[in-house]
């Protein structure tokens, strides 16, 4: 069985290039934020440390948080070796990691919050609106039941699946249609801006295609505003 700690222990399993999303979304927080010298920016499962790389370089201040002590400390030796100040906690994604609420401009969380029950996945959810001022903005990737894996595995919830094989095997994994993303992010509290379900429909691939496939998988696009 899989765990985060040991898949990172293991260089391939580590996603090196950042998403270009990632730089995109510190742009729209400068732009929203003109007048912050710094914006404050959390990355939610921050793994190997690509992204939080990304912000730094890009004038945040960048906090981290991750439930495997081998990706904080990946991520952490990275951003000393280019000399960025951060804030870190070890910790899973349902519990609140920071010593004040309402103090961020963003919250940065790509292929994270899916790994987990829905219960815990609504209360990551509730944890990044605590920590975000009003008016400021989450940006995440989250899976869609249109996906290639979605079905595979033990189903031990509505919609939540442990694959039996794979590097992640072991992991839950959940998936969400249209009207339960919508559901994580009410009206009273979010402001949906951008709600985009990506879909790479694979009309042919090999056998254990996952263990090598360089392109992406059907996911849920979220820019969500606090209200």
């Amino acid at each position: 069985m899989a765990d985060w700690n040991t898949l990172f222990y293991d260089q391939k399993n580590i996603e090196l290039a950042p998403e270009p999303e990632a730089a995109k979304f510190i742009e729209l927080l400068a732009k929203e934020f003109p007048n912050q010298q710094e914006q404050r920016v959390w990355d939610l499962g921050c793994g190997g440390g690509r992204h939080s790389v990304v912000m730094g370089k890009m004038g945040c201040e960048v906090f981290i948080s991750d439930n495997s002590s081998k990706a904080i400390e990946l991520t952490t030796k990275k951003l000393e070796e280019n000399h960025i100040d951060y804030v870190e906690a070890l910790t899973s994604m349902e519990n609140y990691p920071w010593s004040k609420k309402e103090f961020l401009h963003g919250v940065f969380s790509w292929a994270v919050l899916q790994h987990n029950t829905l219960d815990k996945i609504i209360e990551a959810i509730d944890c990044i609106y605590d920590s975000l001022i009003t008016d400021g903005y989450f940006l995440g990737t989250i899976k869609s039941t249109k996906a290639d894996l979605y079905g595979k595995g033990e189903e031990i919830e509505k919609d939540t699946f442990v694959l039996e094989v794979g590097i992640e095997e072991g992991v839950p994994h959940h998936y969400f249609d249209e009207d339960g993303i919508k559901q994580l992010f009410p009206d009273d509290k979010w402001e949906m801006i951008i709600l985009a379900e990506q879909v790479v429909n694979y009309i042919e691939k090999a056998e254990e295609f996952w263990s090598f496939n360089p392109f992406r998988y059907t996911t849920w696009c979220v820019l969500v505003k606090k209200r």
